[in-house]
């Protein structure tokens, strides 16, 4: 998984650390994740200032996800849930639909004999 970062009105000298990485790590265990956009905003004049969005390649439809807070911290945690949030809907479709195909196979119809 390939990460990029877009720092916006932020001081890239005080993000030492990678936020997000470890949501991001965790949710590739979930579906393979190809590259990982994240832009980290701080919009001085508006209200709440700090906006967070990611958008990820994965297969299938890519996912997005897109928050804003009075903290960084707080607007980075909200994507985080809402990533997770559209993973887990995303794992349980494809469930449903691999366990509905099993069950069509399995019924034998009363014509075939």
């Amino acid at each position: 998984m390939k990460i990029q970062y877009q720092l916006r009105g932020l001081n890239p000298h005080a993000m030492t650390e990678r936020p997000l990485e470890q949501h991001l790590e965790h949710l590739d265990g979930l579906i393979p994740i190809r590259l990982a956009q994240v832009v980290l905003e701080h919009q001085r004049n508006a209200t709440p200032a700090f906006c967070a969005s990611v958008d990820l390649a994965v297969p299938g439809p890519d996912i997005h996800a897109a928050a804003r807070d009075h903290t960084l911290a707080a607007a980075m945690l909200k994507v985080a849930q809402r990533l997770e949030e559209q993973f887990v809907a995303r794992k349980d479709r494809q469930q449903r639909r691999l366990k509905g195909r099993k069950q069509c196979r399995r019924v034998p119809s009363a014509n075939s004999r």
